[in-house]
C-alpha cells in the first residue's frame, strides 16, 4: 500500500496547470501558464519557450478561415517541429514525474530498497509502469539514480486545436512580437496540455491514505499538531535521527489537521455524500464532523447521535476509526481520487463490517479508487456476496434491501495475497483470479478455518 500511495502521488497533476492571466486580453498583462509541479519547474519548452513559440505561429500561419477556431486533430497531423516541441516537453513532463515517485519513495521509507527485505540493495529495486493505450512505459531503478523512460507514443491521439486567431489581433497585441510570441506558448502550453492528458489518464488526481494507526492518531491529533504543522521537515526525510513519523502518516495527519480550518464541503461530489450518509446511517448510527459547543470548549471531531454530541476521544474504538474516513469523504475525496485504506475492520463488529465492505463498494461505483489491505474474511465475503449480486433476480435485490450502488462488476477488483515463502525468507504476491461467479479466492482464510474446525474435533475426541 505504501507503495502504491509514493507511486501515485508521484503522478498527481503533472497535466494540472495553473491558469494566470490570458495575454490576448488587453487587461491581462503578459500572463503565463504553469506546471503545478511539486519541484517548482515550469512546463514550458526549449529556450523559455522561443520554439515552441515560433512553431505555433508557423502552423496558424498556414490555416484559414474555420481552420482557427477550436476543433481537434490528430496529433500526428501537427507541423513536425510543433511535434518534436509538444514530444520534448512530455518527456521533461515524465521525467520529472519519475524523479517525484523517488522523493514521495525516499518520504514514505528513507531508502527505496527498504520497501522489500533487507538482503536487497539499491540495483535490485526496479519499479516499472506500463500501459498499452496510449503507450507509456516508464521505470525507476535503485535509489533514483536510474530513472529512465523507456518509451512513450501519442502519435494516434487527438488533441484540442485552441483558438489561434487571436494571434493575429493586432489592435489588442499592438503589433508587438514579443507579446505575440508569450501568447503563441500559452496557446502552445493549451496544445500540451491537451496532448498530455491521455498519457496520464485513469491515474487518480489525488491521493489519501488511511493508516492502520489512524484511531489513535484521531483522538490525539491536537496534541501532534503544534509538531507536525510548521515542523513537518522534521518528521521526514531520510537519514535523520530525529525521523519518527513515515511520510503516510505525516501525510494522513497534515490532511486531518488542514481539515479544522473550517473546510466547505465540496462540491461536484457525485454520489459520495450519498455514501457517506450510508456509512453514517448503517454503521456509525450517527454522524461524524468538527463542532464547537458549550460543551466543547475547543473545535474538535465530534459524534453526533441521538443521546447527543460527543468529542471523539469520548467515543468508542469504532467511531474514531471510522471518523477521519467520514472526515476525507466530506472534505478532501473527490471521484477519480484513490483513496487507500489499511485494515478497515479494526475496532468494527462482524456486523459493521460488512455494512462498511457495502459502503466501500458504493465508493468504487461513485468513482473512487479504493485499495484496501485486510484480514477480514467477512469483508471478502461480502464484496464476493456483491460481486454476485448482479445475477440475482430483482425479488432477491429488493428483499435484501440492496441498491444499484451495491452491484460490483468483476473487472471493478483486483486482489492480492501476500503469502509466506520459507524459501524466500519472506512474503511474495500472488494475483487472485476473480471468478465472475465466486469473485475472490477466500482458501487462504478457510483453510484457517477448517484447521481450527479440525483442532476442536479432536480435542472434542479427546475428552470423551
Amino acid at each position: 500500500a505504501t507503495a502504491v500511495y509514493a507511486v501515485m502521488q508521484g503522478f498527481e497533476g503533472p497535466y494540472h496547470w495553473m491558469l494566470k492571466s490570458d495575454p490576448s486580453s488587453e487587461q491581462s498583462g503578459l500572463g503565463t501558464l504553469q506546471l503545478k509541479m511539486s519541484s517548482g519547474r515550469l512546463a514550458t519548452a526549449r529556450n523559455d519557450g522561443r520554439d515552441a513559440a515560433n512553431a505555433v505561429i508557423e502552423w496558424a500561419s498556414q490555416l484559414r478561415g474555420e481552420e482557427f477556431g477550436p476543433r481537434q486533430v490528430i496529433f500526428s497531423g501537427l507541423a513536425p517541429d510543433l511535434k518534436a516541441e509538444v514530444e520534448h516537453s512530455i518527456k521533461s513532463m515524465v521525467e520529472w514525474l519519475a524523479q517525484d515517485v523517488v522523493r514521495k519513495i525516499r518520504d514514505a521509507c528513507g531508502e527505496s530498497a527498504n520497501f522489500v527485505r533487507h538482503g536487497c540493495d539499491h540495483g535490485d529495486f526496479v519499479l516499472s509502469t506500463h500501459r498499452i493505450e496510449p503507450l507509456l512505459n516508464l521505470e525507476i531503478q535503485g535509489d533514483g539514480t536510474s530513472e529512465r523512460l523507456s518509451e512513450f507514443d501519442i502519435s494516434n491521439g487527438v488533441i484540442n486545436q485552441p483558438y489561434l486567431e487571436t494571434l493575429y489581433d493586432y489592435e489588442i497585441l499592438d503589433n508587438n512580437m514579443d507579446r505575440i510570441r508569450r501568447l503563441a506558448e500559452y496557446r502552445y502550453l493549451e496544445i500540451l496540455d491537451s496532448a498530455a492528458e491521455p498519457i496520464f489518464l485513469g491515474f487518480p488526481k489525488q491521493s489519501y491514505f488511511l493508516p492502520a494507526s489512524r484511531s489513535g492518531f484521531t483522538q490525539g491529533y491536537r496534541v501532534l499538531s503544534s509538531s507536525i504543522v510548521g515542523q513537518r521537515s522534521l518528521f521526514r526525510g531520510y537519514g535523520s535521527s530525529r525521523t519518527t513519523l513515515p511520510g503516510t502518516t505525516t501525510d494522513f495527519l497534515s490532511n486531518l489537521i488542514s481539515l479544522d480550518q473550517q473546510m466547505p464541503v465540496l462540491e461536484n461530489k457525485g454520489h459520495l455524500d450519498l455514501v457517506t450518509n450510508f456509512i453514517e446511517t448503517s454503521v456509525l448510527r450517527g454522524k461524524v464532523n468538527f463542532e464547537q459547543s458549550s460543551g466543547l470548549p475547543l473545535r474538535e471531531i465530534a459524534y453526533e447521535s441521538s443521546d447527543g454530541i460527543f468529542a471523539i476521544n469520548q467515543t468508542s474504538s469504532m467511531v474514531s476509526e471510522l471518523a477521519p474516513l467520514i472526515l476525507f469523504l466530506k472534505y478532501l475525496v473527490r471521484p477519480g481520487d484513490l483513496l487507500i485504506l489499511e485494515e478497515p475492520e479494526s475496532h468494527l463488529h462482524p456486523a459493521a463490517q460488512r455494512q462498511l465492505a457495502r459502503g466501500i463498494v458504493r465508493l468504487v461505483n461513485a468513482g473512487v479508487k479504493v485499495l484496501i489491505t485486510t484480514h477480514s474474511d467477512i469483508i471478502i465475503s461480502q464484496v464476493n456476496n456483491l460481486l454476485a449480486l448482479r445475477q440475482a433476480s430483482p425479488e432477491l435485490v429488493e428483499q435484501g434491501g440492496f441498491e444499484p450502488e451495491d452491484f460490483l462488476q468483476p473487472e471493478q477488483v483486483g486482489a492480492y495475497l501476500f503469502r509466506y515463502s520459507q524459501q524466500l525468507g519472506g512474503c511474495e504476491t500472488v494475483p487472485l483470479e476473480i471468478d465472475p461467479d465466486t469473485g475472490i479466492d477466500e482458501d487462504e482464510f478457510a483453510s484457517v478455518f477448517e484447521a481450527i474446525y479440525n483442532e476442536s474435533i479432536v480435542l472434542q475426541r479427546d475428552r470423551n
